[in-house]
């Protein structure tokens, strides 16, 4: 009973993590590149295209993470697309801190937004299928709200003039997303091909509790 209590709430935090990373890129470093770029020196026409030519790559991206959520694996699903969010932050930081030949300047674009586009597509659905029913709606919800969370937090240094450079911000931010890829890789479960009455049953009694 209490191993059970003690699974839920280490998926609620694993949950809270991802939901948070996810809005701290989604919501942050994507609206704070163009205006990054534009200090660097390339003027908004190009900023503008770079970014719509990365959106671009990400068109497919919902039907592909759902195919793999579907088919392949969940767990493995949500692995792939915040390894691929976080590589893009990493990215970032060569092109931001005055390397010379830091590569394709739509390289990191490309990838957070492959990435972020990915993550929210299976989040909560990975999320959900990792509860039970009693208190499936509340914890969806709240793994939600955090996403949510993240970009009230970083809107609320845009509104507050203090966002920092992304040579300082992309290092900071890409550790809430390790953290979320670490979590999950350890902690997570595999969802896919699972009986959600087997988890009903597993946590009935600790639910009593609740």
């Amino acid at each position: 009973m209490a191993g059970a209590a003690l699974a839920i709430a280490l998926v609620v935090d694993i949950m809270t993590v991802a939901g948070l990373s996810w809005g701290f890129v989604n919501f942050g470093l994507l609206l704070w590149l163009p205006g990054e770029l534009i200090a660097h020196g390339r003027n908004m026409g190009l900023a503008a295209a770079l970014i719509a030519r990365s959106t671009l790559f990400a068109v497919p991206v919902m039907a592909i993470a759902a195919f793999l959520y579907s088919r392949w694996s969940t767990k493995g699903t949500l692995l792939v697309i915040t390894a691929i969010t976080a590589a893009g932050i990493l990215a970032l930081v060569p092109q931001h801190s005055g390397v010379t030949g830091a590569g394709n300047p739509l390289l990191a674009p490309a990838l957070l937004i492959v990435g972020s586009t990915g993550v929210i597509s299976v989040l909560l659905p990975y999320a959900a299928g990792n509860y039970p029913l009693r208190i499936r709606g509340r914890a969806t919800g709240w793994v939600a709200g955090c996403s949510k969370a993240g970009g009230l937090i970083c809107q609320g240094l845009g509104v507050l003039a203090l966002v920092p450079a992304l040579r300082m911000s992309a290092p900071a931010l890409s550790v809430p997303v390790v953290l979320a890829l670490a979590l999950i890789a350890w902690y997570g479960r595999e969802t896919r091909g699972r009986d959600l009455r087997e988890l009903e049953r597993a946590v009935a009694p600790a639910l009593i509790l609740t």
